[in-house]
């Protein structure tokens, strides 16, 4: 790690980014400006500083903005020269590799020298150094100032119905997705609902809140990082140890040689740096996002006699990681969530010890399009529930093809739904009033009574 490379590299991106707060502010308080700029930009094929070159008349705030660019520019040219790499997770840590990309990402007045660059970006991206969405967006950008047809397709617009345009040419659009996928970057249509906000951009905090724009995506400890390898349902690019030797690693060292994942020896400093917990054990694993199916493709899966569990309104991804646990141990056959967790990836990896990656999971819009699926199949529905009215847990028939909605400790289940619900079940407790269970202790209880009554039928 070079902590004074790191701090370089965030201090000249702050200093640029503040310039164009500057000129950006002075435009906005003078609609004409504001008016031209949009005009000189002529859309999203335009970048902001060959704009301001050709801008005669330009607002004095530009200047700045200008000078500090070119500054930028020539010094982090030979950051990558003297580095002969690009500056990425390991050198600089995880906000440091983003300043690199903001940096190259504005040197439109070397294209051809940031085409150089990238090369090293791609190598940077196979060993987990380095985000693909910044070698995807560098890409795109360095082809667009070229004249030439972007192969990523990231300079995007979302039109009224939801659906993504090109304003820029793709180069081979037919296998956009194909491209896309070889670097672990998610679809355009995996973007969309994310563009509405604004572009995904691969800089600073609030990357953090959309799943598809997560980075680094690490997953902790030999045991969640063997069950990623061992579920397929995401790629392992790379395993950083501190000991790859380590006597407790010779599973992981095995599925990581089936599966041609390298283990990588790295200081303990990186993996600390990287962690959010402390239970590593010396060893984390650069991932990519996970292979999203729907409810058909499960039901196809598992079976019409299966039991799918779907959890709706689990908030803490402690909580969730440890009813995935439960319900794993217990036997169930399919899970269906509504939300994503890559946002809390290492947390709930960590708490399930990786049964999250390892039991069949799909994504449904709403429990009521989950449930009719299974419906389709001839399964029954049951809501779990804290009401009088509902069926003792012990007494409930919970054999045969069946799903059960298991609400958070919040908002519960829906009355819509448990009104149309087969079955509703209660775990009857042992005194009046007591606190109700969380949706872990819950989905554990519902598993296990699940499991013994599969197989006491046989």
């Amino acid at each position: 790690m070079r902590p004074e490379l790191r701090a370089e590299l965030l201090e000249m991106t702050a200093r640029e980014l503040e310039a164009a707060d500057a000129f950006f502010a002075r435009c906005a308080a003078e609609p004409s400006l504001d008016r031209e700029l949009e005009r000189r930009l002529g859309g999203p094929g335009t970048p902001l500083i060959a704009a301001l070159v050709e801008w005669e008349d330009r607002p004095e705030e530009a200047d700045p903005l200008l000078e500090i660019n070119e500054r930028n520019v020539e010094r982090f040219g030979e950051i990558v020269d003297e580095l002969d790499a690009w500056p990425g997770l390991r050198i600089v840590g995880a906000d440091g590799a983003d300043a690199a990309w903001m940096l190259a990402q504005h040197a439109d007045r070397a294209n051809d020298r940031r085409s150089s660059w990238l090369t090293k970006l791609s190598d940077a991206v196979i060993s987990g150094d380095a985000d693909p969405r910044h070698l995807a967006t560098l890409s795109d950008r360095t082809a667009a100032v070229a004249g030439e047809p972007q192969p990523y397709g990231t300079i995007v617009l979302l039109a009224e119905d939801g659906e993504v345009e090109y304003p820029l040419p793709v180069a081979d659009a037919v296998r956009l997705d194909e491209r896309r996928r070889a670097i672990d970057l998610p679809s355009p249509m995996q973007d969309a609902p994310y563009l509405g906000d604004g572009d995904l951009i691969p800089y600073g905090p609030d990357r953090g809140a959309i799943p598809t724009n997560q980075w680094p995506m690490t997953v902790e400890g030999h045991v969640s990082i063997e069950a990623c390898l061992e579920a397929g349902v995401r790629r392992v690019r790379r395993i950083w140890a501190t000991r790859p030797g380590d006597r407790r690693f010779g599973r992981l060292r095995a599925l990581a040689r089936e599966r041609n994942v390298i283990i990588e020896a790295v200081d303990a400093a990186v993996i600390e740096e990287l962690a959010s917990g402390r239970s590593h054990g010396g060893v984390i694993a650069h991932v990519g996002a996970r292979i999203d199916i729907s409810v058909g493709t499960l039901l196809a899966r598992v079976g019409e006699g299966s039991l799918v569990v779907m959890l709706d309104g689990v908030e803490d991804p402690y909580n969730y990681g440890q009813a995935v646990r439960s319900l794993y141990a217990a036997g169930v056959d399919g899970l269906v969530v509504r939300r994503s967790w890559e946002t809390a990836l290492a947390t709930v990896t960590r708490a399930s010890a990786g049964a999250t990656e390892l039991l069949p999971t799909a994504t449904a819009e709403t429990a009521e399009d989950a449930a009719e699926a299974c419906r389709r199949l001839g399964m029954r529905v049951a809501a779990a529930v804290d009401a009088d009215g509902a069926t003792e847990l012990s007494d409930a028939d919970l054999t045969g093809g069946l799903f059960v909605l298991i609400g958070g400790e919040r908002r519960g289940v829906t009355r819509s739904f448990v009104d149309q619900a087969d079955l509703q079940v209660r775990i009857g407790y042992g005194r009046p009033g007591a606190p109700a269970l969380g949706a872990a202790i819950s989905a554990a209880i519902i598993g296990f009574e699940a499991l013994r009554q599969r197989r006491s039928a046989g």
